[in-house]
């Protein structure tokens, strides 16, 4: 029974040694997308969409057009003054980063879900 125990013990030890060490490429991809998340909320509160629309891919500048941007005004309007992030989390989906961040204004909070290609263009942006 030992004889049959140990190596699986061994093969569970090294799997969860292979899968921690894995984490370090995922913390820093979920920070690099974080931080150009963040990036982009801070143009969209500055109705800065000029260069938020240059961080576009091909797809997002057809379905969003530059002139179609200023929808988020009124939106980010009545959210009041910017406070800070509260939360953000990325998950790879279909070859996405798909990075939701929760904006703290003085009206209302909101939703930022953005979506990033693996050349780190926008392609998608959602806000809630």
């Amino acid at each position: 029974m030992k004889k049959i125990l140990l190596p699986i013990f061994i093969v569970a030890l090294m799997l969860m040694l292979v899968a921690c060490s894995g984490e370090e490429n995922s913390d820093s991809t979920t920070e690099k997308y974080i931080e150009q998340a963040e990036k982009v909320i801070s143009l969209l509160n500055e109705n800065n969409y000029e260069e938020v629309y240059a961080k576009f891919n091909d797809e997002m500048k057809q379905s969003l057009t530059l002139e179609n941007m200023n929808t988020f005004t009124p939106l980010l309007e009545e959210s009041g003054d910017f406070v800070e992030i509260d939360q953000s989390s990325v998950e790879e989906k279909d070859g996405y980063f798909v990075t939701v961040v929760v904006a703290k204004y003085t009206n209302q909070n909101r939703v930022f879900t953005i979506s990033f290609s693996d050349n780190e263009e926008i392609a998608g942006l959602f806000v809630k």
